[in-house]
C-alpha cells in the first residue's frame, strides 16, 4: 500500500498533469446578471467586513491548568469571544453566501458569486491572518480560518462562475505557508499530534484543491497517515487517545477530529488516492464510533467520565460520508443540511451530482 500511494503521489506532481480535482462536483447554471434585489442586499452585509487588521494574540478559552484541558476559563473564554467574534461574522457571512449559490436561480447565484468576491477582496489586500507572530491559539484560528476559506471558494467555483483572482490565490497561498510552518514540526512529536494537526492537514489540502498545488496535497496526505495510525481499538469501538484525553469533551473532540480525516480521504479519493483502503479502512470505524457518541446510544467505546452532548456542527463531515458510503451510516437528505459547521461553510450536503 506504501508503495502504491508513493507512485500515486507522484503522479499528482508530474508537470503538465490535470488540474487536481475540488471536493465537489462541478453544478452551474447558465451564466446570467447578477439579480439587482438580491445584490444590493449582499452588498449591504458585506460593507460591514473590512479587511481584518487585528494583532494575532488571542488566547484559549480552557482552563490551561487542567491536563484534559476540558474545563473553560470564563474569564479567558469572555476575552477570547470578543477577540475572535470578528473573524467568525466574517466565516459566517461567506457560508451564508455561499449557500445563496444553490439557489435555482442563475440570477441569484450570480449575485451571491459578485458579493462573495466582493467580500474576498479586501481582506485579501489586507493579507489578512497570515501575518507573523502568532500565539498558539491564533494558528489554531488560522488553520480553521483556511479551511473555512478555501471550502467556500471550491463551493463558489463549483456552483458559479467564479474564480479566484491572482491576489486572492497570493492570500490563500500566504495562510498555507504559514499553516504549514507551524504545523510541519509537530509530525515529530506524536506525543502532541492531535485534531489541531488534522485540521491543518485539511485546510492545506483544501488550499492546495483551490491553488492546483499537488505538492501541498502531498504534504497533507503524509499528515493524514500520521493520524490514521494513531485511530485504536478500544471496548469494541475506535478511538483517538489524544481525544479520549479530554475528559467530558472527549465525545465532541472525537466527532470534532473526524471531519477534517472524511474530507481529506474523500478529496484524496477523488484525486485518485485510496485514502478509504488499507489502513485507513479504520475511518469507517472511527465514525460508526462517533455517530454511537452524537446518538448516546452505548455501543462502542466510552469514557470514564459523563460525556457532553456532541453539537451538529461537529458532525460536518456525515453528510460527505454518507454520501459515498450509504450503506454503512446512511443520512437521509431531509436532515442532512442540519449538519454543517462554520469551519466547513455551512452544510455539505447536495454538493454532488450522483453516487460515486
Amino acid at each position: 500500500m506504501r508503495v502504491l500511494m508513493m507512485v500515486l503521489l507522484g503522479l499528482l506532481a508530474v508537470p503538465g498533469q490535470a488540474a487536481l480535482v475540488s471536493l465537489f462536483d462541478a453544478q452551474r447554471l447558465p451564466q446570467a446578471s447578477p439579480d439587482p434585489a438580491a445584490l444590493a442586499r449582499c452588498r449591504g452585509l458585506v460593507g460591514h467586513y473590512p479587511g481584518y487588521d487585528g494583532d494575532l494574540q488571542m488566547v484559549s478559552k480552557y482552563d490551561q491548568g487542567q491536563a484534559s484541558k476540558d474545563r473553560l476559563d470564563p474569564k479567558a473564554a469572555h476575552q477570547y469571544r470578543q477577540q475572535v467574534e470578528y473573524i467568525y461574522a466574517y466565516l459566517a457571512l461567506l457560508g451564508r453566501l455561499s449557500g445563496y449559490m444553490v439557489s435555482d436561480s442563475a440570477a441569484v447565484r450570480s449575485a451571491a458569486a459578485t458579493c462573495f468576491d466582493e467580500a474576498l477582496t479586501p481582506w485579501a489586500e489586507q493579507g489578512s491572518l497570515a501575518q507573523a507572530g502568532a500565539s498558539k491559539q491564533d494558528e489554531a484560528v488560522r488553520k480553521w480560518f483556511l479551511a473555512a476559506l478555501a471550502t467556500d471558494m471550491m463551493k463558489a467555483s463549483a456552483l458559479t462562475q467564479w474564480q479566484p483572482d491572482a491576489r486572492q490565490r497570493r492570500w490563500v497561498s500566504a495562510l498555507a505557508d504559514r499553516v504549514q510552518a507551524h504545523a510541519a514540526p509537530r509530525r515529530q512529536r506524536m506525543d502532541l499530534y492531535n485534531n489541531h494537526d488534522y485540521w491543518s492537514c485539511w485546510a492545506v489540502m483544501a488550499a492546495a484543491l483551490v491553488l492546483d498545488e499537488p505538492d501541498r496535497l502531498q504534504w497533507a496526505v503524509a499528515g493524514y497517515w500520521l493520524a490514521i495510525g494513531q485511530i485504536t481499538p478500544r471496548q469494541g469501538g475506535m478511538v483517538l487517545p489524544h481525544e479520549a484525553a479530554r475528559g467530558k469533551r472527549a465525545a465532541q473532540y472525537h466527532a470534532f477530529a473526524l471531519t477534517p480525516l472524511i474530507l481529506i480521504a474523500e478529496a484524496g479519493t477523488r484525486n485518485g488516492l485510496p485514502l478509504y483502503q488499507g489502513k485507513g479502512q479504520s475511518l469507517h470505524g472511527l465514525a460508526a464510533q462517533v455517530v454511537h457518541l452524537w446518538r448516546h446510544d452505548g455501543q462502542g467505546a466510552t469514557f470514564k467520565v459523563a460525556q457532553l452532548p456532541i453539537e451538529d456542527d461537529k458532525m460536518a463531515w456525515w453528510p460527505v460520508y454518507a454520501h459515498r458510503f450509504a450503506d454503512r451510516l446512511p443520512l437521509p437528505p431531509a436532515q442532512a443540511g442540519r449538519f454543517g459547521s462554520r469551519f466547513t461553510g455551512g452544510s455539505l450536503a447536495g454538493l454532488w451530482l450522483a453516487n460515486p
